[in-house]
């Protein structure tokens, strides 16, 4: 019998250590913690709730307990703590005494330790159970110090309702940082856990405030508080209430919680004062505009050099139901408008189609069945190419466009990181540059990033942990050269509002920017960029109304200098630096922009790309000579002694229709010698309309018949007669305004015009009914 008791002793004991010996789990505890927002500097932006509708905050290796509130749990639930291996014999053998003696249970004996074997289980409570728990409770005694068991505890014992964890509690009941609670918070939180359904701020406040005056009436006693803290920390009022976790650029944390559903700590790049700020203002801008019938805007502001995201706007309020404020606006693909000009003209400045001084054609134009008109249906007739981009003209953007190629363009954007484009470049067209494209805030901003950084394209990015792979993707699209050049021309556009007379004014910044409208006036943007900031601004209505009121620089140019004025810039850095290595000198027509030739009289020496292709020579100025009077033009087969030479300036005829319709006079040509059976070179005709090969959709009027085209075109002297013919068919003659209406069928059609002295031009045309 002996033996056999002996050997059941032997046995306990080699299974008590075989127990005490197999590691513990790690981690300890396998707890769905919320997600927790930062910003840079690690101050919250959003908490979400765990899977189980708990606020549960992680663990942060950095932060340890604070000694008041350690002291006060320690002094509270197991003075001893340190002195014991996790069960606590004395006060086990009196709890069992009393427990015995009061024939119900009135003492649990419970250490730290136990309750954090406990929190692990979870399970209900019984003598068997307990019986579990100090044997765990050794066992995590072996293999946790002291202080990480005392953070196992604070971290996962219940507060009340769904609140779990003391940095939780801290936040909730008192919005504090748990290092910035006084004595009268830290005895408080000491004593919640020990029954948080009876005992707490809403359930029994009365009992909850006896448990605190009792533990500090302790920490009295142990002078570990002296009698002044002692007094002021029993004035202190219980929380009434639940402080909830400020929501701070709720789209972004959205976004970075639908990728990141379990619960950690992830920094963003996000600046929270400067976010709270502009997500006031949006919301105050906004309501300002509701009275025009306009409802939301976004707002993105990004470091122009790193990417790094600053401030993310999403709406002007998340939890606006009738604006749809939970569309995330930053994100959110829409029209362009004309925000993609900048960068075709910068391409083209690089393949050696433009600089800003050359001469671009604003006249009606044809494309198939696309004709493109501008903002306010005129037309100037020729513009310079940084005029046509300041007032940003749709026809002449339309048929640089043309020239530099559409799917040229269109795999520059996919090349630079947009990525909202997904149709092809054949499907989108030439409408690709006039607001036939999707946007979105994010792309854009990268783009113009892009070009503020000499061409060099690189994501955007809003976590902390994605800035060092960030950097590797900046493939150099556009030359520095060019950038600078379209930054310089960008600069000029005319600022809205109060800010129109900016330059006259000292220690102003100068902002490169650029708006677009889309068609239907459905959205309005302004993005600005300088050396230190990027700043996109959106406006309209998420459910895509569109309205009448709505414009780039009408609506969102505004905010979006509202925003720029707020941000510090670097006072040292105002504009962004001209590298004088990435530019040449080359002389031009002064008066075209083109490259000077033999009979430009006004020339000019500017700086171009160093890397760009040669510029077109000037094709608009021709030399003539003349008779002894300069009345007539003469050739070698009329011209007598003493003719001389002389330069002109000739506009295309469709051009000088639309100068003189504005007012411009034109010098014009002489005639050509009467006397001699010889014609100039140069045809005085040019068709506006239809073009070469033009698509014709012909509609039919409310009687129900087709209706007749309207033929136009353009002639150097407008006095001249010109016959008109169909097919061979003669249709008449017209006299300075130079327009027939036409009745065509389906099919090919040729249209021929002849003036009286011989000069003659025609177009081939497709009609479809």
């Amino acid at each position: 019998m002996k033996k056999a008791i002996k050997w059941m002793g032997l046995g306990i004991v080699i299974g008590l250590l075989t127990y005490l010996i197999f590691p513990l789990p790690n981690p300890l505890f396998n707890t769905d913690y919320s997600l927790i927002i930062k910003d840079e500097s690690g101050k919250m932006l959003r908490v979400f709730l765990n899977k189980n509708e708990q606020w549960c905050l992680p663990l942060e290796d950095s932060i340890p307990v604070p000694e008041k509130l350690k002291t006060a749990v320690i002094t509270y639930e197991d003075q001893y703590f340190y002195w014991h291996p996790g069960v606590n014999p004395v006060s086990l053998v009196r709890a069992i005494y009393q427990n015995i003696s009061e024939k119900r249970i009135v003492s649990g004996a419970s250490t730290i330790s136990m309750q954090v074997a406990r929190l692990r289980k979870r399970e209900s409570r019984s003598y068997s159970q307990k019986i579990k728990e100090m044997f765990l409770a050794l066992k995590i005694n072996l293999y946790y110090s002291k202080d990480e068991i005392l953070d196992l505890y604070l971290h996962h014992a219940p507060y009340g309702g769904n609140i779990i964890g003391y940095r939780t509690a801290s936040k909730r009941y008192f919005d504090k940082d748990p290092r910035e609670l006084s004595w009268g918070e830290a005895a408080t939180l000491a004593v919640l856990p020990n029954a948080p359904g009876m005992v707490s701020p809403s359930a029994n406040k009365k009992q909850l405030q006896i448990k605190r005056d009792q533990l500090l009436q302790k920490l009295f006693n142990k002078k570990v508080i002296d009698k002044e803290t002692y007094d002021l920390a029993l004035l202190e009022p219980l929380p009434d209430r639940e402080y909830r976790f400020k929501i701070v650029a709720p789209h972004l944390s959205q976004t970075i919680k639908n990728s990141n559903p379990k619960g950690k700590i992830i920094t963003t790049t996000i600046d929270f004062e400067l976010q709270d700020y502009l997500e006031q203002v949006t919301k105050q801008y906004v309501a300002f505009q509701r009275r025009q019938g306009i409802k939301n805007g976004a707002v993105l502001v990004v470091e122009t050099k790193t990417g790094k995201v600053k401030a993310y706007v999403g709406s002007q309020g998340f939890f606006d139901a009738e604006g749809l404020g939970q569309v995330d606006g930053v994100m959110a693909s829409r029209s362009s408008g004309s925000l993609l000009k900048p960068f075709l003209y910068a391409l083209a400045i690089d393949e050696g189609i433009i600089i800003p001084q050359t001469l671009v054609k604003d006249v009606p134009s044809y494309f198939d069945a696309f004709s493109p008109n501008n903002a306010d249906e005129k037309f100037n007739g020729i513009v310079t190419a940084k005029d046509a981009l300041i007032r940003s003209l749709n026809v002449p953007a339309v048929r640089l466009l043309n020239t530099y190629g559409v799917y040229r363009f269109y795999s520059f954007l996919q090349n630079a990181g947009v990525s909202t484009l997904f149709r092809t470049a054949e499907d989108y067209g030439l409408p690709l540059i006039i607001g036939g494209a999707e946007i979105n805030a994010w792309d854009i901003s990268m783009l113009f990033r892009g070009m503020a950084n000499r061409g060099s394209f690189s994501p955007n990015y809003y976590l902390v942990a994605d800035s060092v792979t960030v950097n590797d993707k900046s493939p150099q699209l556009i030359s520095s050269g060019a950038c600078y050049l379209t930054l310089e021309m960008l600069n000029e556009l005319k600022r809205p509002g109060a800010e129109y007379y900016w330059d006259q004014y000292q220690n102003q910044k100068p902002l490169a920017w650029k708006t677009g409208t889309s068609y239907g006036h459905k959205d309005a943007w302004a993005v600005g960029v300088s050396p230190q900031w990027t700043i996109a601004v959106w406006i309209g209505n998420f459910d895509g109304e569109g309205n009448k009121n709505l414009s780039g620089p009408g609506s969102a140019g505004p905010l979006l200098f509202d925003v720029f004025n707020y941000l510090k810039g670097d006072p040292t850095q105002k504009w962004f630096e001209k590298i004088e290595m990435d530019f040449k000198e080359v002389c031009i027509c002064k008066e075209t922009g083109f490259l000077a030739g033999d009979y430009c009289d006004d020339k000019d020496t500017v700086e171009v790309p160093i890397y760009m292709n040669p510029l077109r020579l000037c094709p608009f100025h021709y030399n003539v000579f003349l008779d002894t009077e300069e009345k007539y033009a003469v050739c070698s087969y009329c011209w007598e002694p003493g003719y001389h030479e002389k330069h002109y300036l000739l506009y295309p005829a469709d051009v000088t229709y639309y100068l003189r319709l504005r007012g411009q006079i034109i010098e014009k040509i002489p005639e050509h010698n009467p006397l001699c059976d010889k014609r100039s070179g140069i045809n005085p005709l040019e068709f506006l309309y239809p073009t070469d090969s033009a698509l014709i959709q012909i509609p039919r009027d409310f009687d129900g018949q087709y209706q007749k085209i309207i033929s136009k075109i353009a002639h150097q002297t407008p006095t001249k007669n010109v016959f008109w013919y169909l097919d061979d068919f003669y249709l008449g003659s017209t006299k300075e305004n130079h327009s027939k209406a036409i009745e065509l069928s389906k099919g090919w059609h040729e249209i021929i015009v002849i003036d009286e002295d011989g000069y003659k031009d025609k177009v081939k045309v497709f009609v479809r009914k």
